[in-house]
């Protein structure tokens, strides 16, 4: 019996814990949501259709309270419930693992393809979308452009949906897109699904790069229609107290900053509502319902300067741009008399970022050269991120 896994939906949170205790004394694994994997779902008088139509899919036994309440004391269970469990049983086998290539190929901007980041960017994912979930529910709605932007950002980030330990979490998450409603059982469902990945993959440990990457994603869920609401600044807010250790990071030093003016005098106006939006865009580099676009963007935090000279200035490029491969772009820049380096260094003067965000950049919407850009700008350095577009025009 500690092979079966148990759900219980449709009860009170004190009802479920009860229940969730009595499985667990039985050796049951207990989970949050209906998978495939899920052997008993025990339903109350207030389950969801979608998640019982979805276990009878997946070839579950149903059982109800008393139905469960009776195993739990006896052992005994209705002989079409055994015959079901062990039809389930004999009919699940254990998946192969895929093959897959130990060779490391490099793009032309020698990043890897394959599996050599494929890590980082899973956790660099399942931060961001905890973040993105934690936006999008700071109102406790799902908005038209929220259900859209969510299902989109799902589909161009296949490294979630195809990791073992996610199927749970996009099961939840497909639930919440049939429907268009997220229920306080998928919402607790939801996060504690997610903070078992977290946990197993220990992607909880104290990091700074996780927490810049959920509050990005944080960023994208609350901007996602397009206009931030007080209850979403609140959220954030209090976001950002949680994880205090970060706001002298860029970008939380920014997002503090504005949320200090912001709540300062305790009324929050129409206008500041909408120059913060401005800024969690231009950090986030995304307009979803300008451009309909949920993939990970650079960032459009850049400078606004006339000039651009280059003869014997200090230039890096990091990101990918559609004018050319990364040598390209520096061939072109030394041409002009420019000293370029690999990575940002004291002597740079300007940080020229790809149109293109790189897949395997450390956060969500910049990598480590944007990230040491943005610190040696906030000591006082004098350095200046431009984009690709920007360099263009200044050539």
């Amino acid at each position: 019996m500690k092979a079966f896994e148990v759900c219980f939906t449709g009860f009170n949170t004190v009802e479920r814990n009860e229940l969730e205790t009595q499985g667990e004394s039985l050796g049951l694994i207990v989970k949050k949501g209906v998978t495939k994997n899920l052997h008993i779902l025990c339903v109350g008088d207030n389950a969801g259709p979608s998640k019982v139509n979805k276990a009878r899919t997946y070839g579950s036994v149903i059982l109800d309270k008393s139905q469960f309440v009776h195993f739990a004391n006896t052992g005994e269970l209705p002989q079409t419930a055994v015959e079901g469990l062990l039809d389930l049983v004999e009919s699940r086998t254990p998946k192969k693992p895929k093959p897959h290539s130990k060779d490391i190929l490099l793009n032309e901007d020698a990043q890897p393809y394959g599996r050599f980041n494929q890590i980082a960017n899973i956790e660099k994912a399942i931060n961001s979308l905890h973040g993105i979930m934690l936006g999008i529910t700071a109102d406790n709605k799902l908005k038209p452009a929220e259900h859209a932007f969510l299902d989109l950002w799902l589909k161009t980030h296949a490294e979630v949906s195809d990791d073992p330990d996610m199927i749970d979490i996009v099961d939840v998450l497909n639930d919440v897109l049939a429907d268009g409603i997220i229920d306080e059982d998928e919402y607790e469902d939801l996060f504690s699904l997610i903070n078992d990945v977290n946990d197993i993959r220990e992607f909880n440990e104290p990091d700074s790069h996780n927490q810049i990457n959920q509050l990005l994603g944080l960023l994208l869920g609350i901007s996602a229609d397009d206009e931030i609401n007080e209850k979403e600044i609140y959220s954030l807010n209090n976001w950002l107290d949680t994880n205090h250790g970060i706001v002298e990071q860029w970008p939380a030093s920014i997002i503090t900053s504005k949320l200090g003016d912001i709540l300062e005098d305790g009324v929050i106006t129409e206008d500041e509502k909408k120059d913060l939006l401005l800024t969690v865009q231009k950090i986030t580099g995304t307009h979803f319902c300008e451009t309909g676009d949920a993939a990970d963007n650079t960032t459009e935090c850049f400078d606004d300067i006339s000039e651009i000279p280059h003869d014997n200035v200090g230039f890096c490029f990091t990101g990918k741009f559609k004018s050319g491969s990364r040598k390209t772009v520096e061939a072109k820049a030394q041409s002009l008399g420019a000293m370029t380096s690999k990575g940002v260094l004291l002597s740079t003067q300007f940080l020229v970022i790809g149109t293109l965000a790189s897949r395997d950049w450390k956060y969500l919407s910049h990598g480590r050269k944007i990230e040491k850009a943005m610190s040696l700008k906030e000591k006082g350095h004098e350095i200046y991120v431009i984009s690709e577009e920007q360099w263009l025009m200044a050539i």
